[in-house]
């Protein structure tokens, strides 16, 4: 320490010397720390050299409802199932060897009630002075909703092209159709003029009726092809869907069989459609007979209805928005294997040995063309569900003022 020139002033020697931090300025910093550490979504965390939680943020009793103090002593692997613990083993231990960065590895963890939660863990190794590995700092993000969304995007975008190729089949097949129809009137005429001309007793009599059938179970096929292609033509009427259904309720039963137990449920409000009631009968029945077929040792069938508002959206398919009627048929059978339900709506891709395999590609056009939407839902085991969307007529408030669409049968004009 010295005087300046003119004896007035004192100034310090030496080199300058850090501020001292005080306990207010500390405890300001670790206030701020806590309340980024509080507030942030992801979970924050240490651990030592051994991978053992040194420090755990409070946001993993949001992720996986333990209390840090829980969590404190363990490693990530005793939060996971065992099977997934080593499974991210083989990823990790790879990485901590080299001392080495980890960004996004995806593991499941078990929350403390059992259910299962989908992390995604990234972090970066630490260092002491000295440059020796003291262990890991990083954070744990919940990715679930992450997940689902993904999993929707990858189903819609399954239907969509399963979409776009039965479009292109049902071009090709109602092609086809319509010039398999032009060459079986010409099989089927001729059929009848050689019948008209041929004896009952001559010998050629029994085979020309053989052509002739043949002719009518191939006309009958291309009618089932322009179903699939959407091109038939179709007598739509107003069906109350559930007096339509309670009117056929007795023959649905008798064609199940009585190994069956038949039920129909009708839900409030089901509503009114717009649609063919001879076609719709005949996919019914079609329904009915492979839910049968499926239940050789007898088992529950059931149709039911319900309301339904849809937003645009129809089990990840674009759709029309607004109220939908939805038939439901379901059979505790033998169910249908996964690579069978891919194709299950194309043609000739029956379920039913010796079949052409055409019927349920004709209901999914009749249902297409009658502007509704069918999905199945199967696994080999535990039975099949049907659900079809139709679009309704009315809305149910209309139904609670009494004003209902004509009942079925009633044609609609226009």
């Amino acid at each position: 320490m010295s005087a300046d020139a003119d004896g007035k002033g004192i100034r310090m020697e030496g080199p300058p010397r850090e501020p001292v931090e005080t306990d207010a300025a500390l405890r300001e910093r670790e206030e701020r720390y806590r309340t980024l550490l509080e507030t942030v979504s992801d979970w924050v965390w240490e651990v030592d050299e051994n991978i053992v939680y040194t420090f755990v943020s409070p946001k993993v009793r949001d992720l996986l409802g333990y209390e840090p103090c829980e969590v404190l002593g363990k490693t990530p692997f005793d939060l996971m199932p065992p099977g997934e613990a080593l499974r991210v083993k083989e990823i990790f231990d790879p990485l901590a060897a080299g001392r080495e960065p980890f960004p996004a590895i995806e593991n499941i963890n078990l929350h403390k009630n059992g259910r299962l939660v989908v992390l995604e863990t990234s972090g970066v190794p630490f260092f002491d002075a000295n440059g020796t590995f003291r262990g890991y700092r990083g954070v744990d993000r919940d990715i679930g909703a992450r997940k689902r969304a993904e999993e929707e995007l990858r189903k819609s975008e399954g239907k969509l092209r399963q979409a776009r190729k039965f479009e292109e089949i049902g071009r090709l097949a109602g092609g086809l159709a319509h010039h398999l129809n032009n060459l079986l009137t010409v099989v089927t005429g001729y059929s009848e003029l050689l019948l008209t001309q041929v004896p009952v007793f001559d010998p050629r009599h029994g085979e020309i009726v053989k052509i002739r059938a043949a002719g009518e179970r191939a006309a009958e096929l291309t009618r089932k092809l322009l179903a699939f292609s959407r091109r038939q033509i179709l007598r739509p009427r107003a069906v109350d869907m559930n007096r339509f259904l309670s009117e056929r309720s007795t023959t649905y039963r008798d064609l199940a069989g009585r190994s069956v137990r038949f039920s129909f449920s009708p839900g409030e409000n089901a509503g009114s459609i717009r649609v063919d009631p001879e076609l719709l009968h005949q996919a019914l029945v079609h329904l009915v007979a492979n839910a049968r077929d499926a239940m050789p040792g007898g088992g529950e069938l059931t149709i039911s209805t319900d309301a339904a508002e849809r937003p645009g959206r129809i089990e990840g398919i674009d759709a029309a928005p607004g109220w939908y009627t939805l038939l439901t048929v379901q059979d505790s059978g033998s169910g249908i294997d996964a690579e069978t339900r891919t194709r299950i709506f194309q043609p000739f891709a029956s379920l039913k040995t010796g079949s052409e395999g055409m019927g349920l590609p004709s209901i999914y056009g009749f249902i297409k063309q009658s502007g509704g939407y069918i999905f199945v839902d199967s696994r080999p085991g535990h039975g099949t569900t049907f659900r079809i969307h139709f679009p309704r007529m009315d809305r149910p408030e209309d139904l609670l003022r009494g004003n209902a669409p004509p009942l079925a049968g009633t044609p609609v004009p226009g």
